[in-house]
């Protein structure tokens, strides 16, 4: 199964029997198989005809809507009121504080046992007294997660294991390229663009799949509720950040596949906002973010994309049944 994405501005997707096709001036761009699509994401001004999208409601395939820069505008999914079973069981996990907590410490420690594991493989490789440190603390705070006693003191020591954690990002980048921290909205150079455009495309991927099995997207256990953000995608997301999206950025601005020159400002009301990347380098950007997702691992042999299907499963299967859940990890350990 395929994500297709569509960035020709100017393009219509239409329908034609079992295929989509794309189309510009007459001329056919491309040409896929349905039964062979994941999902749809197109960027800027790109049109779907009622047809096309009637199709893909019909084949439970989503459809998201992008800036032509890469900002998420919001995105068109089958009918999923169905499961109210689940999406009862759901909010009554949300307000029982234990279970809450403990869907949330599962998440946070998988996030931390991934997180150094990318430090462990880049210390392996430039070994340093300042990434041995940041290994160390984001370990230690991912076996403590299990003694904190609420959110809050569970944020906190998220928090912190962030902060030594994106603290060393500075020694793992060995290009020219600017990074002196996390900066998210506006993400005011490049490393940090690369790094809010792929947590954007795995989230709304891991939205998609979410509503797909009928849960609420908006109320998550780690992530409180709050107006408009997808909490629940965003605890799902949380495991699979440094395994992903910054291990792919790394690669990318570490080996020069990306320099400083496949990338722009957004300008808006006169002034120099976030950094975007130019469009022959999004579609490059797009083709090595999908060969990152589809890479086989050890513990996803047939790569992320599956494990982010499994983890919506074993989570929905979790708040049925009132099991346990284990989230996605890279390293032992995750769920003791």
């Amino acid at each position: 199964m395929a994500v297709v994405y569509v960035k020709e501005q100017g393009a219509i997707i239409r329908k034609h029997g079992g295929r989509i096709l794309v189309e510009k001036d007459d001329a056919l761009l491309l040409e896929i198989p349905l039964r062979q699509t994941d999902s749809v994401a197109v960027f800027g001004n790109v049109q779907v005809t009622t047809q096309a999208l009637s199709e893909l409601l019909d084949r439970g395939i989503p459809l998201a809507l992008y800036t032509r820069h890469g900002r998420l505008k919001g995105h068109l999914v089958p009918d999923i009121s169905k499961n109210v079973p689940l999406r009862v069981a759901q909010y009554r996990t949300a307000v029982d504080e234990a279970a809450s907590l403990g869907i949330a410490k599962a998440v946070v420690r998988a996030k931390l046992r991934n997180a150094g594991k990318l430090l462990a493989d880049y210390r392996s490789n430039y070994p340093s007294d300042l990434l041995a440190s940041a290994c160390a603390a984001v370990r230690e705070a991912g076996d403590s997660v299990a003694g904190a006693a609420n959110h809050s003191e569970l944020l906190g020591r998220e928090g912190s294991a962030a902060a030594a954690y994106f603290g060393v990002f500075v020694a793992m980048n060995r290009s020219e390229l600017p990074f002196d921290g996390r900066r998210k909205h506006p993400a005011t150079d490049p490393i940090n663009g690369l790094l809010s455009l792929g947590y954007t495309l795995v989230m709304n991927e891991i939205r998609a799949l979410v509503e797909g099995a009928g849960m609420e997207p908006h109320l998550g256990f780690l992530h409180k509720v709050d107006y408009g953000r997808p909490s629940l995608a965003l605890d799902l997301l949380e495991p699979f950040r440094s395994p992903v999206v910054d291990r792919l950025t790394l690669r990318l601005v570490n080996e020069r596949i990306l320099t400083g020159a496949d990338f722009g400002k957004r300008v808006t009301g006169g002034m120099a906002g976030s950094v975007i990347l130019l469009p022959d380098s999004f579609r490059r950007y797009l083709e090595a973010y999908e060969a990152a997702v589809n890479e086989p691992r050890e513990r996803a042999p047939q790569g992320l994309r599956d494990a982010w299907r499994a983890d919506v499963e074993k989570l929905a299967a979790a708040i049925r049944d009132g099991g346990v859940f284990a989230p996605y990890c890279e390293e032992d350990g995750c769920s003791t």
